[in-house]
């Protein structure tokens, strides 16, 4: 959260989530879709009247036209439970050079933001390697208004980047513990076997979450020229190491994987209806938010 300014945090007061099936028991100020209410601020259809309905809301054009009462009904509007994951698997904090894990944690921060300055309801999960010493994760109590958002501060600072990818275990894990889904933010770059994070996003939809999925990718490991032409590759997560060289054949081939990861991680999320966006330290966090977040219909503006 360091990196962002308070000229920016202005900038996110203009944003809200985009909610499309999760619902919430409270009332609020997030529109829901295709559910409509007595009273309201967004027109949303005609209704029979019925006894107990507002005479307020009489539809009078409708009465004199053809003598029927209608009364019009508006957009429902509930506190929406907003879970925010976080993967703090080894392979966020790598390449070193891109930051990779610090500009998730600033993403987490921005969306933080919006959810509580939309009065809806919050919580940070930090994904982690389940062991005997180690939980399958850390969360911050639910969190309601915008005075709350500094609260999380301390809860950011004391994550890191560490052990291996375990996104189905985790969030099996969290979800066998909590109630009340939401929408679901799972931010990772699911550097991982297919079935972990397909498994893990499943779980999710299967318990009526919303899901939506943000893929962090380092500017490095879309171009790895910027980080060597010949070495020895170690992988932090098991251990494995092999030695390089990036050749123009090596390179290509390199790049055939990567799409094809990408590829299949946004195709499942399509599959899914899960929505998929791409997070790229190539661009300032400020740039993601308000282009890349809003382009694939995460964010909109109030």
């Amino acid at each position: 959260m360091a990196s962002l300014d308070s000229a920016f945090f202005k900038t996110l007061n203009r944003f809200h989530i985009r909610v499309r099936t999760a619902r919430g028991h409270r009332p609020g100020e997030t529109p829901i879709p295709r559910t409509s209410q007595a009273s309201g601020v967004e027109f949303e259809s005609f209704k029979e009247y019925s006894p107990g309905d507002d005479f307020r809301h009489l539809d009078w054009n409708t009465l004199g036209r053809l003598d029927q009462l209608m009364v019009r009904t508006f957009t429902a509007e509930r506190e929406i439970p907003f879970h925010l994951f976080l993967d703090t698997s080894a392979s966020m904090g790598v390449p070193a050079v891109d930051d990779k894990f610090g500009f998730a944690l600033d993403i987490m921060s921005a969306l933080s933001y919006v959810v509580l300055a939309n009065n809806n309801t919050l919580r940070l999960i930090a994904l982690a390697a389940p062991d005997a010493r180690k939980p399958a994760f850390r969360a911050t109590p639910f969190l309601r208004h915008r005075s709350r958002f500094f609260r999380l501060q301390p809860f950011l600072d004391s994550l890191s980047a560490s052990g291996k990818t375990t996104l189905r275990e985790s969030v099996r894990a969290y979800i066998g513990q909590t109630l009340e889904p939401g929408v679901a933010i799972v931010i990772s770059d699911f550097m991982t076997p297919a079935d972990q994070y397909r498994e893990a996003l499943a779980f999710l939809k299967a318990r009526g979450y919303e899901v939506k999925a943000i893929h962090v990718l380092g500017a490095a490991e879309l171009d790895p020229r910027r980080l060597f032409r010949r070495g020895k590759l170690y992988d932090v997560e098991d251990g494995a190491e092999r030695w390089i060289t990036l050749s123009e054949a090596n390179l290509g081939r390199y790049q055939e994987l990567l799409q094809a990861h990408l590829g299949a991680v946004r195709d499942f999320c399509h599959q899914h209806q899960i929505l998929y966006s791409q997070a790229s330290t190539r661009q300032a966090v400020s740039q993601v938010v308000s282009q890349e977040l809003t382009r694939t219909g995460l964010l909109a503006l109030r």
